[in-house]
């Protein structure tokens, strides 16, 4: 028993001293790359190269290491950590890290101008659609009378919703206005769908959005628009994006007391609705 006891003080005292080793390594390591309180360039330059591969460094104007809030040895202990780790989990470490400090749309702020342009030649700005410049647009329909495209309309939404991105959704069978500014759009009697529209200019049907999705290229195409919270769902209209009409209350008759008639609804369309106030401004 004295000497099983013996072997494993010798196990814990090893243990001990290979961890002051360690420490005092890293000690004497970053005490010779301090200069007047500050932290030279050669550990700065190793920080930002172990950064997250999900933005594309070469694109964003870098971050100040000084600008950091984080005092040294807590960068060193996630290094250390994170070292050991699969690159897909330090990815999503530090695509979280960065969207707590700074926020979601601050790479919008910092992001130049020319990676913008390295992914907006995915879209067709020969086929236009007038005043959807600052938002994303996906035309599709709720009725499910055909499986395929009721399916397909189903899988390009949800991969918009995984974005976290905000979308104007119009759902032609809501509103028939919708089909005819798509033919439009589109110069086309008989359209398919679903389409979609970024920044005016048309992007395709879902085939291609699949296909951008799992390049990684659509989440460049989007980055620049405004985050919509996960699971979030409009407490007005429940994500229906219409709501029965104020003046008529859906039947789209008004009563005019002075031709003592019934008239139409000039203000809701042919199923007597509007769009959501909420969702949809």
């Amino acid at each position: 028993m004295a000497r099983r006891s013996k072997w494993m003080l010798d196990i814990v005292l090893k243990s001990i001293m290979d961890g002051v080793g360690l420490l005092m390594t890293i000690t004497v390591s970053v005490s010779t790359s301090l200069v007047n309180g500050k932290v030279k360039k050669n550990y700065r330059d190793s920080y930002q190269s172990m950064k997250m591969n999900y933005f594309d460094i070469s694109d964003v104007h870098e971050v100040p290491f000084e600008n950091s809030t984080k005092p040294l040895w807590q960068h060193l202990s996630e290094e250390l950590i994170l070292a050991g780790m699969d690159s897909n989990v330090v990815s999503s470490f530090r695509k979280a890290e960065l969207a707590k400090k700074m926020g979601f749309n601050h790479y919008k702020i910092m992001r130049s101008p020319v990676c913008e342009d390295k992914v907006m030649h995915l879209v067709d700005n020969k086929v236009q659609l007038p005043g959807t410049k600052d938002r994303i647009v996906i035309y599709y329909t709720s009725l499910r009378g055909i499986r395929r495209t009721y399916e397909d309309c189903c899988i390009l939404r949800t991969i918009f919703k995984d974005l976290s991105v905000l979308v104007d959704e119009r759902d032609i069978i809501m509103d028939s206005a919708y089909r005819k500014e798509l033919q439009t759009a589109l110069d086309k009697s008989s359209v398919s769908l679903p389409q979609v529209f970024i920044k005016g200019g048309y992007l395709g049907r879902v085939e291609e959005v699949k296909q951008l999705h799992e390049d990684g290229e659509l989440a460049k195409l989007v980055q620049d628009f405004p985050v919509q919270e996960p699971g979030f769902v409009c407490e007005n209209c429940g994500d229906a994006r219409f709501v029965p009409c104020s003046s008529c209350s859906g039947s789209r008759k008004v009563f005019v007391e002075e031709d003592g008639q019934l008239t139409r609804c000039l203000d809701c369309n042919e199923n007597g609705l509007l769009r959501c106030p909420s969702c949809c401004s």
